[in-house]
């Protein structure tokens, strides 16, 4: 190993050789900027032709109005300006209809001719999964337009151009598209641009300029899209403080009272506010747009229907609920057996015990099989943590070593289970492309045979006596590969949604039991619980990244999501290990994690003091255990997150739209995390909502029309507050959940 290697590093065999390699990193060789630009021919909806009637709703018919943009020069501005151009398509279709009555499809395509990508995908990879429901819809023709109408929704469509709109039934508008004949080329308003054999297809809508816009999937840069560059290519984000994410969602609330889910697994872009400040635009590089456009009032309303159409999360058992305890990674037998009865010594509740990536033989090298030295007997010995209260969870991942001492690497080259490059032959990863191995090979989980035998390899160790598997990587497919039932271009970001089921579906056939640790996804991943949020730094700004990312990938659709406390790559202080212990045991589910053999996460490892307030919080989330699964129980039926941000229960109070340092745990609870080390301050500024709140631990109680306090904090302090009317019952702290939850011993009622 390189001596310039850090000592986590250890952690990231695919950097170890890369430390000092030259090779690009791989970018798709073409873009959806291609279709922006000249020679491609942008085709927008001109004089209406005719109409049809479908089920629900119209069809439309439009002349093609061709342009391109050329690059232009005015003094020192070089720019892109729109042009005339000759038409290659002769019409353009759109397509509305509804699902809902509050819930309208929109589909645009010119004439190039589609096929379904996602064929021959099962609907457990799909993203839309709902299906339409009988609407009466009333059709009402004028000079100008054309009106499809619902007892709650109106849509309107104008003659001269197709331009949409909609408004709720008491008139007040929430959707437009936005239309321009501005010459610059800034805003790619509704269009199929051709690009040689190629398509692509471009829309943009309003945005009003009190507009906020929030969603699109696991962010680390900030809860508010609007003016923000989304990188929308699922990614290994190697930290949590850029706009690199693992979980890409197309799925977006606005404050006007709607939201949209842009159906599609596609290469996809999204502008809002960046390329013009009154747009919001997104586009799909394929001849077909489809999406859907959810008339609600309010964000949990909207939340909910999204759901409706991708698919609600399953309640994962209750023992998930419990601290798990991991690192990156125990050794052996002897390792893991420590851990076990330090936790009990040190009388902190725990339920599971993570074993990651060196169970194999050789650490990394993943067989789906326990090492013969170091873990033998793994039938008995995860029957002897079950009796001794603790789950054990497994770590593999969706990449293979390219060795011959790897049976699951001989098995699946033999069968023909792996992506295939030009030549039939199993792709490896290039140079540029490390994985954990130089040139893995690729499990293609668009093939039904690989999947029944991937599962079939889970159940077996499932049936072994393990409890979880956590599906690491997902994201990061190379399109280049061919797979067996779907273009590479359309996999990348969804391929996680097939491999987190495979693995799902096989663990729940054997437990019963609704649960996998995974790290990527996209639009229906909630239906495969859980997520947690990647590999962060050990930095306060990775800690408000995480809390972030946690409210961002709640407003997408997703209720249960985790992190490492203490971060991942590097070695927390105490008090940072203490502020994120104090994030952690109040977010969905907890563990504790951390890269490499000798960066502990576990709590004996830090001082005295730290162990304690550790101890502290870790009991009180068992004893609000009835809470948390009830609350938990909610999510699965509502759509909504566990870690909430404010704006979901208070949208109405425009001083939480842009709120992403604190959240409500459930319905009740509102948690404000420190965020900064005391060194900087020793208070902590607290928004609370209007309504009557109590501090949690002191009692005091804050009369509140929507204000800011100022609470001092030491160590042991996180700022918890307590809605009016609340009533919390506390059970008794067992050292695992395995039995069940203790029984009731208190009763909390939170009122004058």
């Amino acid at each position: 190993m390189s001596e310039s290697l850090l000592p986590d590093q250890k952690a990231y065999p695919q950097f170890q050789e890369s430390v000092v390699s030259s090779a690009p990193v791989q970018t798709p060789t073409v873009s959806l900027q291609a279709f922006r630009l000249q020679p491609s021919v942008h085709h927008r909806p001109g004089g209406m032709l005719s109409c049809t009637e479908i089920d629900g709703g119209l069809t439309f018919t439009f002349t093609a109005r061709a342009r391109d943009s050329r690059l232009s020069y005015t003094h020192e501005t070089s720019l892109y300006l729109y042009g005339p151009a000759e038409p290659s398509l002769p019409t353009v279709q759109i397509s509305i209809c509804f699902w809902r009555e509050d819930i309208f499809r929109v589909t645009l395509t010119g004439g190039v001719p589609y096929t379904d990508p996602f064929a021959g995908i099962p609907e457990m990879g799909r993203m839309l999964t709902g299906k339409p429901e009988k609407v009466a819809v009333c059709r009402r023709e004028t000079e100008d337009a054309w009106f499809l109408s619902t007892a709650s929704v109106t849509v309107r469509v104008e003659k001269e151009n197709g331009r949409i709109s909609a408004a709720y039934a008491d008139g007040t508008p929430f959707f437009s598209q936005k239309k321009t004949d501005f010459k610059a080329a800034d805003v790619f308003d509704c269009s199929v641009s051709v690009l040689r054999e190629d398509a692509a297809c471009f829309e943009a809508l309003d945005l009003e300029n009190d507009e906020v816009i929030w969603g699109l999937g696991e962010r680390f840069d900030g809860i508010v899209r609007n003016g923000r560059t989304v990188d929308f290519r699922n990614k290994d984000a190697v930290g949590t403080t850029s706009r690199r994410t693992y979980v890409n969602i197309p799925f977006f609330i606005s404050s006007r009272g709607y939201g949209l889910f842009l159906n599609s697994g596609a290469q996809t872009e999204w502008e809002i506010g960046t390329l013009d400040a009154g747009a919001l635009q997104f586009s799909v590089w394929e001849p077909q747009m489809d999406y859907f456009v959810i008339g609600r009032r309010t964000p949990a309303e909207i939340l909910n229907s999204y759901c409706l159409l991708t698919g609600f999360s399953k309640l994962p058992p209750l023992w998930s609920f419990g601290l798990w305890m991991s690192r990156n990674s125990y050794t052996s037998w002897e390792v893991t057996d420590e851990i076990a009865r330090q936790v009990r010594e040190h009388d902190i509740p725990c339920d599971v015990l993570h074993l990651d990536t060196a169970w194999f033989k050789e650490d990394w090298n993943c067989d789906l099989r326990f090492s013969e030295e170091r873990f033998p007997d793994p039938g008995k010995h995860l029957a002897a943590y079950r009796e001794y209260g603790f789950h054990v969870s497994l770590w593999q991942y969706n990449f293979i070593p390219p060795r011959e001492d790897n049976s699951h690497y001989l098995e699946a080259v033999k069968n023909g289970y792996l992506a295939k490059d030009e030549k039939g032959l199993p792709y490896h990863l290039p140079e540029e492309c490390k994985g954990s191995w130089v040139d893995d090979v690729i499990v293609d989980f668009s093939n039904p045979d690989a999947r029944a035998w991937y599962a079939e390899k889970i159940r077996r160790l499932m049936a072994m006596g393990a409890a979880a598997i956590k599906t690491d990587f997902g994201e990061g497919i190379p399109e280049d590969a061919h797979y067996s039932r779907i273009a590479g271009k359309y996999f990348h970001n969804t391929y996680s949604l097939l491999y987190n089921a495979t693995v799902f579906e096989a663990c729940r056939e054997v437990t019963g039991e609704n649960l996998v640790w995974a790290r990527s996804g996209t639009a229906g991943s909630q239906r495969y619980p859980l997520h947690w949020g990647g590999d962060s730094q050990c930095t306060f700004d990775a800690l408000a990244a995480t809390l972030r990312a946690a409210l961002c990938i709640g407003v997408s659709g997703i209720p249960f999501f985790s992190h490492d406390i203490g971060g991942f790559i590097g070695l927390p202080d105490d008090e940072l290990y203490v502020r994120w212990a104090q994030l952690g045991l109040f977010s969905s589910h907890s563990r504790c994690h951390g890269a490499g053999d000798t960066t502990h996460r576990e709590p004996w490892y830090f001082s005295e003091e730290a162990c304690d307030i550790f101890r502290f919080y870790d009991k009180l989330r068992y004893s609000l255990m009835p809470y948390i699964y009830e609350q938990a129980r909610q999510c699965t039926e509502t759509g909504l997150p566990m870690m909430r941000a404010l704006f979901l229960e208070y949208p109405e109070d425009r001083n939480v739209w842009h709120l992403d340092d604190e959240y409500l745990f459930g319905s009740q609870l509102l948690i404000a995390p420190v965020l900064k080390p005391l060194k900087q301050s020793r208070t902590r500024a607290v928004y609370l909502p209007k309504g009557d709140w109590y501090d949690y631990f002191t009692k005091e109680k804050y009369v509140s029309q929507g204000q800011w306090i100022e609470k001092p904090v030491d160590l042991k302090t996180m700022p918890m507050f307590v809605k009016e009317g609340t009533v919390l019952s506390y059970c008794s702290v067992n050292q695992s959940l395995c039995d069940g939850m203790g029984e009731i011993v208190r009763v909390e009622t939170w009122t004058d």
